[in-house]
């Protein structure tokens, strides 16, 4: 049995405080306003999280269950900043990309007409993927939860921050790569594919539109789309949520079915197209390299799962 050991904070506050200066200099930029009130059960939850987080870092200290609490904190506000930065960057983005993306699909010889026609023919495969899909918010807390409670502590750091790496890397290349996504793109309507229903087949398409030209001004939370094409965040997201899961042994092959499931429920759930999925897993992986680094080097045992010395030990990966 381990000694338990104290572990430093998830480090990821100050790249959240940088996303929220940029969201509100390029707001202003574009002339977007900003529903504060919106914000005030994220932020409600974010002072909550924290002050409990504080709590078991000095008066009952109890370094698994403050990391887990300041963890949460940061993916919930970190998600907040994003989706506002995402809405700001759409609303001064130039041509849009779907041509190009679609092009470069056909180049690598995918054809998403054809795997939206094999999936609208298994509807049992297409629920399943819709499931997988929409399974984010989910998957983010229970890593986060899981890694921290287990007392992988420095694993938790690393999602924790390659989540947020990640997340400011996509919003940042969307402001270059603006699309409308597949189904809007080929102009297809719900009888082009009867046994399905995409979670994210058009639900964007209102927002960036009002955004481009102008008639949305207003960023609210309380209504946010996931309106980013290029690259996937659901991707990365998939791909981050293999990696994180792998450390606790018991959760790595369901993880890995799961989010395989993902990974290929985005082109149609998403709308996306193939090499917005293969972007998104290529910024999974750098997010994850540069988490890693930024992280230091670990000592000899560093990754050990913290035991508390009350309650049974912890597995080990």
């Amino acid at each position: 049995m381990f000694a338990e050991r104290p572990r430093g904070r998830v480090g990821s506050w100050p790249l959240i405080a940088a996303m929220l200066v940029a969201t509100g200099v390029w707001m202003a930029i574009a002339g977007l306003r900003f529903a504060w009130d919106s914000a005030l059960v994220t932020l409600g939850a974010c002072l909550g999280l924290e002050a409990l987080a504080l709590i078991y870092r000095t008066r009952r200290p109890e370094p698994r269950i403050a990391a887990t609490l300041d963890g949460l904190a940061q993916v919930i506000a970190f998600s907040a900043c994003a989706a506002a930065l995402s809405y700001a960057v759409a609303s001064t983005g130039g041509p849009l990309w779907d041509a190009t993306f679609y092009a470069w699909d056909q180049r690598l010889g995918l054809d998403w007409r054809a795997y939206l026609a094999f999936v609208d023919g298994h509807p049992r495969l297409g629920l399943v993927l819709s499931l997988a899909y929409r399974s984010l918010i989910l998957q983010t807390m229970l890593a986060v939860i899981l890694l921290g409670f287990s007392g992988r502590l420095r694993a938790l750091q690393d999602f924790v921050l390659a989540f947020a790496i990640a997340g400011t890397v996509t919003v940042l290349i969307s402001a270059l790569t603006p699309a409308m996504a597949n189904f809007e793109f080929l102009g297809l309507s719900p009888a082009d594919f009867p046994q399905l229903e995409p979670a994210a087949a058009d639900v964007h398409v209102a927002d960036l539109t009002g955004l481009r030209d102008g008639t949305l001004r207003t960023i609210s939370l309380d209504r946010v789309e996931g309106i980013i094409t290029f690259p996937s965040f659901h991707a990365a997201l998939g791909g981050l949520y293999i990696w994180a899961f792998w450390s606790v042994r018991a959760a790595r092959f369901p993880a890995l079915l799961v989010n395989a499931l993902l990974i290929a429920a985005t082109p149609i759930d998403g709308g996306h197209y193939f090499v917005d999925v293969i972007a998104g897993l290529v910024v999974a992986a750098l997010a994850i390299c540069a988490a890693r680094a930024l992280g230091g080097r670990r000592a000899p045992e560093a990754d050990r799962p913290l035991v508390s010395g009350s309650g049974p030990a912890p597995e080990r990966a």
